[in-house]
C-alpha cells in the first residue's frame, strides 16, 4: 500500500461509506471507490464488504486498520509540522510542569515567550511528576518540566540547571527558636511539614528531619511543596524546597538555610522519544536557559 491508499483505506475505515470518505479527502466518490478496488486487487483479497449499517471492514482489513493506525498517525503529525513551518509565526505550545516550577518559574517564562512570539498560543497544565509519563505518551502536551531525571525508557530527559536544595522557615519562628550553637540545634525542636505520597523531596526532607533529631509524631503531612510552604509562611514548621522557590521567597518573612549536606537536585525538560516538540515548543524550549540564568540571578535568601 503507498501512502494515498493509505489514506483512503483509513477515511472508509472512518466514516463507513465512500461519499463520507470522498467528502473528508476533497475528492469525488468515484475517486474512492476505483482507489479501494485497485487496492484489494494489488493485495488479493476484500477489504470492505457492504451491509445495511455501511461498509464494514473485513478481518484483513482489521488487522492492516491496527498497523496502519500509527502511520496515519505520523502522517498527520507531518502535515501539521508542515503547516506550522510555513507560517512560523503562528501555532501553539502545550506544556506541562511540576507546581512548584508553575508557580515559581513559569510565568517569567510565558512572559518573555509572550512578548517574542505573541501569535502562539501557549497551554499550561500543572501536573504532578507521576502523571508526566501519560501526558507524554499520548501526545497531550509537547514537553514537561520537572526535577529529577525521567525513569521511563519511552522519554528523554534534558538536563537544563542543577542547584541546591535550601530548608525554609517563617522568620518570625526562626527568631523565637532558641539560640545554639548550630542551626540543627535551634531547630531540634521545631516541628517539620512532611510530603506524602512518591514525591522525590519526601526523601529529602525525611533525611534532614533525621538529621536534626526532630522529635518523631504525627505531625502535617501534605501532597504538595507549594502547600507546605504555605504552612511555612503561617510559621507551623519547617520544609525543604528547590533553589527556584528559594530565590524567589522574600527574606523579610522567610530564612533559608542552603542545604549542603544534601545533593544538588536538577531540573529537566522531558518530550517523547517518538514525538520530540514542533517548531514552536522547540523555540520556547531554546528560551529556558536565558530565563532560568535571570530567575537565578539574584540569590536566596541565607542566613548565615
Amino acid at each position: 500500500m503507498n501512502l494515498r491508499q493509505l489514506e483512503v483505506f483509513q477515511a472508509v475505515l472512518q466514516t463507513g461509506n465512500m461519499s463520507a470518505a470522498a467528502r473528508l479527502l476533497c475528492i469525488t466518490p468515484s475517486a474512492i471507490s476505483k482507489a479501494v478496488a485497485h487496492t484489494e486487487l494489488q493485495l488479493g483479497y476484500r477489504l470492505f464488504v457492504r451491509t445495511p449499517a455501511g461498509l464494514t471492514p473485513t478481518p484483513e482489513a482489521q488487522v492492516l486498520a491496527s498497523e496502519s493506525t500509527g502511520i496515519h498517525r505520523q502522517l498527520d503529525a507531518l502535515r501539521r509540522t508542515a503547516r506550522n513551518l510555513a507560517a512560523s509565526d503562528t501555532g501553539d505550545v502545550r506544556l506541562a510542569a511540576i507546581p512548584a516550577v508553575s508557580h515559581e518559574f513559569l510565568p517569567l517564562l510565558l512572559q518573555q515567550h509572550a512578548l517574542r512570539y505573541p501569535q502562539v498560543g501557549v497551554e499550561v497544565r500543572t501536573i504532578h511528576q507521576d502523571q508526566m509519563t501519560q501526558a507524554l505518551l499520548t501526545r497531550s502536551v509537547d514537553f514537561c518540566l520537572g526535577f529529577y531525571k525521567h525513569p521511563h525508557p519511552q522519554i528523554r530527559s534534558d538536563l537544563l540547571v542543577s542547584g541546591r536544595m535550601y530548608l525554609a522557615v517563617a522568620e518570625a519562628l526562626w527568631s523565637r527558636a532558641p539560640r545554639a550553637t548550630s542551626h540543627s540545634a535551634r531547630l531540634a525542636q521545631v516541628p517539620v511539614i512532611r510530603l506524602v505520597g512518591d514525591d522525590p523531596m519526601r526523601q529529602s526532607i525525611d533525611e534532614i528531619a533525621q538529621r536534626l533529631g526532630t522529635p518523631a509524631g504525627p505531625g502535617i503531612q501534605v501532597q504538595t511543596s507549594r502547600l507546605a510552604l504555605e504552612l511555612v509562611r503561617l510559621g507551623m514548621g519547617w520544609t525543604v524546597v528547590d533553589f527556584l522557590t528559594a530565590t524567589r521567597l522574600d527574606p523579610a518573612s522567610m530564612v533559608t538555610l542552603e542545604l549542603h549536606e544534601l545533593p544538588p537536585i536538577s531540573l529537566y525538560s522531558y518530550h517523547a522519544r517518538s514525538s520530540p516538540p514542533g517548531l514552536q515548543g522547540t523555540r520556547m524550549l531554546a528560551m529556558l536557559p536565558g530565563v532560568l540564568h535571570a530567575a537565578l540571578s539574584g540569590q536566596p535568601p541565607r542566613r548565615a
